[in-house]
């Protein structure tokens, strides 16, 4: 109050309007919300990241099962499993596919795959993925086959990104 007891007014030169404590407030309150942005964002980035691992965990059971379904009918039909996600740097083995199915040896399994640059394919018996792809998968199983020595009861085809071509019907007459 001044000396005729009246309210003295204060301006501040920078015409803010705010004073030391108010501008101290403004900071704290600015690195708050950073912070609970970044906090958000990290969350968010766990979510996407999630997804996708659900997703190529969703792919590969996808990728056995149709080669379950192909074994299953080995009548030389062909089983699409479509839009597969494979990850960088994943193996699959005739072995592999051996191993998840009773009944069919490893050299009764042949692998092949498109010439894209997403695929190495390894003595028709492993693929390796090079790069994250989504793709169809084609398989293939018939009875009777002769490979090198020894004979298969059946003899499966599991194609990546490539398709197989269907056998042609024998003329039987």
């Amino acid at each position: 109050m001044n000396q005729r007891g009246e309210r003295s007014r204060h301006v501040l030169p920078s015409g803010l309007g705010m004073n030391q404590s108010g501008q101290e407030g403004a900071s704290f309150r600015l690195i708050i919300e950073a912070v609970l942005a970044l906090f958000i964002l990290v969350i968010i980035l766990g979510v996407v990241s999630q997804v996708d691992e659900w997703r190529w965990q969703v792919s590969v059971r996808r990728l056995y099962e149709g080669f379950d379904k192909s074994l299953n009918s080995p009548d030389g039909s062909i089983i699409v499993e479509k839009d597969l996600v494979l990850k960088a740097g994943s193996s699959y083995s005739s072995r592999a596919f051996e191993g998840r199915s009773a009944g069919i040896d490893s050299d009764c399994i042949e692998i092949d795959a498109s010439s894209s640059m997403a695929y190495e394919v390894l003595n028709n018996r492993v693929v390796n993925i090079k790069t994250v792809i989504q793709t169809s998968v084609y398989y293939k199983c018939r009875p009777g086959h002769l490979v090198g020595e020894s004979e298969c009861g059946t003899f499966c085809t599991v194609s990546f990104g490539k398709e197989i071509e269907p056998e042609e019907e024998e003329d039987e007459s």
